[in-house]
């Protein structure tokens, strides 16, 4: 197995200099143990700080909005202004990159507007 669909193609071989592995054509099964655990350690507590953001128009998600406590969460209603729904990034609920977002906001949308029309 390799690291090429585990990892993003660009990272491989910063993970493998920062690992000390310095023949990057190996399969994973072919490094001894000793160097495999040192990856695998490597990538359980690889760190990232962040260091910055980027302007608005780069932003992947938003985070904060309408605590869910205020929603009822089978129809996404308003508990204190019934007949008020809401969906997507307007309530507190942000995901990691990767669809999850989105996939809120389509699936949110979708219950909300149901629960409006009366359906």
């Amino acid at each position: 197995m390799g690291l090429v669909g585990l990892l993003n193609k660009r990272l491989i071989p910063v993970l493998l200099a920062e690992a000390g592995i310095l023949d990057i054509s190996l399969a994973c099964g072919s490094l001894p143990a000793r160097e495999r655990q040192r990856l695998a350690a490597l990538l359980k507590g690889w760190s990232f700080p962040v260091v910055g953001t980027q302007p608005w128009p780069q932003a992947q998600v938003t985070a904060g909005g309408i605590a869910l406590d205020e929603v009822d969460p089978a129809t996404l209603e308003s508990r204190l202004v019934p007949g008020l729904y809401f969906c997507g990034e307007i309530l507190d609920v942000d995901g990691d990159c990767g669809g999850f977002n989105l996939q809120w906001a389509w699936s949110s949308g979708f219950v909300a507007g149901g629960s409006a029309a009366g359906g």
